[in-house]
C-alpha cells in the first residue's frame, strides 16, 4: 500500500520558527520534520511513498533529504497545484492510479512506526476506512474524533468541551473513490464523514508516542519522543571532541561537529553535522543543536531546539526555546521562562511532565533575527526578524 505524505502548507500556529522558510524544513536531530513519518511509514508498509508539496517548499530540500535517507528509490515527490489538504490530496492522485487503497500520512506528526502498522492491522481486519485516534487531554487543539465502540462516528476540526478524548492522529487509509468526493467540491473532513456515514470508518487507537508539531515548542517536545526511542552515547568518527569534554547519558555527535575543551554536554542532547560547541559550554537536558549551528564558550542550553546555523553567543543562557534558522543570540543573552502560576495554554508545554510544578515556555526566534548582546528576554515570547516581540 502507498503512502502519501503531506508537507506542503504553512500555519501561523508555527510563526515565527516558519516566517519565511518551510515548516516542512525545521529540524530535529539532523533531519527535516517530514522524513519521521515518511520514513516511519515506508518502514510499516515496505511500499512506496509520494511526497506532496507546495511551491513555496524548495524541492530540491525535499529531494535531497530523500536522498540522503537512502529512500530514494521508494519515494517520488509531487507539488500541489490547488490549496489545501484537498490539493494535496488531488495532487497524488495521478500517481495512485490502479491501487484501490492508501495511506495518508500528515507530515508534521512524530510516531513510531508501530502506529502505522496499527492502522494497518485494522484495515486489514474489517476492509473499511481506518483512522489513527490518540487519546489527548488537550483535544480541544487539535481535530477530533466521536466513537462508538470500533468505529468512527464523526470527525470535526476543533471541539470547544470535552465531548470526546480522541484526536485524529494525522495517519489514514482511504480508499481510491476519496478522490472523487474531493473533486464534487467537499472538504477534507466533510468527506471523511460521507465515508463514515455510508460505509463506515474503523478506529486504530494509539496510546503511544505521539507529537503533533503545530506549534514552535512542539519541537522541544519532538525532541524529547525520538530521544525516547534512541538513546545511548555516539560520536561519528569525523567529529572532533575534545578530551577535556564531558559527555554523560544520550549524547550523539553527527559528523564534522566540534565539542570544545570543558564543555559539559548531559543528555539527552544532539549536536548536529559541522555544529560546534564553545569552550566551557554547558549543554543540557533535551536540547538539540542541529546542523552547522553554534554554541559560544561559557553558554548554558536546556530544553531547546537550536535550528540549522543559528547562533548561541558566549556567555548566555537559552532555556525551554527555539531558535529558528540562522537567528543570532548575541553574547550575553538571557532567557526567562519560569511562567506564573496561573499561565494557562491551550497546548501541552514542553515536558511538563518531567519538569513538575513549574510551568517553562522561553523565547521563540524567527529565522535570521537576532537578539540584542546583553538582553533579558521572555518569558513566552515570540521574536520577529524585523525584532517586534509578541506574547505567546
Amino acid at each position: 500500500m502507498k503512502t502519501v505524505v503531506l508537507t506542503g502548507g504553512r500555519t501561523n500556529r508555527m510563526l515565527p520558527l516558519t516566517d519565511g522558510y518551510p515548516r516542512a524544513l525545521l529540524s530535529i536531530m539532523g533531519k527535516p520534520l517530514f522524513m519521521y513519518p515518511l520514513t516511519s511509514a515506508l518502514r510499516a508498509t515496505g511500499d512506496k511513498a509520494i511526497v506532496v508539496t507546495s511551491e513555496d517548499v524548495p524541492m530540491g530540500e525535499i529531494v535531497r533529504s530523500v536522498n540522503e535517507s537512502g529512500y530514494a528509490a521508494s519515494v517520488s515527490v509531487r507539488v500541489q497545484q490547488l490549496p489545501g489538504i484537498e490539493g494535496a490530496l488531488l495532487a497524488a492522485a495521478e500517481a495512485l492510479e490502479g491501487d484501490e487503497w492508501f495511506m495518508l500520512v500528515y507530515g508534521d506528526v512524530i510516531v513510531e512506526e508501530d502506529a502505522f502498522r496499527r492502522i494497518l492491522e485494522v484495515h486489514r481486519g474489517e476492509e473499511r476506512p481506518s483512522v489513527l485516534l490518540v487519546p489527548r487531554p488537550d483535544v480541544q487543539a487539535f481535530g477530533a474524533a466521536f466513537v462508538r465502540e470500533n468505529l468512527v462516528t464523526r470527525v470535526v476540526e476543533s471541539v470547544s468541551g470535552k465531548e470526546t478524548s480522541y484526536v485524529v492522529g494525522g495517519a489514514f487509509i482511504l480508499p481510491s473513490e476519496f478522490f472523487a468526493l474531493l473533486e464534487r467540491g467537499l472538504k477534507f473532513f466533510e468527506a471523511l464523514n460521507y465515508l463514515i456515514e455510508k460505509i463506515g470508518v474503523y478506529a486504530a487507537y494509539w496510546t503511544g508516542e505521539w507529537v503533533a508539531v503545530d506549534y514552535p515548542w512542539d519541537l522541544i517536545n519532538a525532541f524529547y519522543s525520538l530521544t525516547k526511542r534512541k538513546c545511548g552515547l555516539s560520536i561519528a568518527a569525523t567529529a572532533r571532541v575534545s578530551h577535556t569534554a564531558i559527555l554523560e547519558g544520550c549524547v550523539i555527535v553527527d559528523a564534522g561537529a566540534t565539542i570544545d575543551h570543558y564543555a559539559v554536554l548531559k543528555g539527552p542532547v544532539y549536536v548536529g553535522r559541522g555544529a560546534f560547541v564553545g569552550k566551557g559550554a554547558f549543554v543540557r537536558e533535551y536540547t538539540s543543536i542541529e546542523e552547522r549551528a553554534v554554541v559560544g564558550a561559557h553558554t548554558e542550553v536546556k530544553r531547546s531546539v537550536i535550528q540549522p546555523q543559528a547562533t548561541v553567543g558566549s556567555f548566555s543562557l537559552i532555556t525551554d526555546s527555539v531558535m529558528g534558522y540562522r537567528s543570532v543570540a548575541e553574547p550575553r543573552t538571557t532567557v526567562l521562562s519560569v511562567l506564573p502560576d496561573d499561565y494557562t495554554l491551550s497546548r501541552e508545554l514542553p515536558l511538563q511532565g518531567l519538569i513538575g510544578k513549574k510551568k517553562k515556555l522561553g523565547v521563540f526566534v524567527a529565522p535570521h533575527a537576532r537578539i540584542k548582546a546583553g538582553s533579558v528576554v521572555g518569558p513566552a515570547v515570540k521574536i520577529y526578524r524585523e525584532g517586534k516581540i509578541e506574547g505567546i
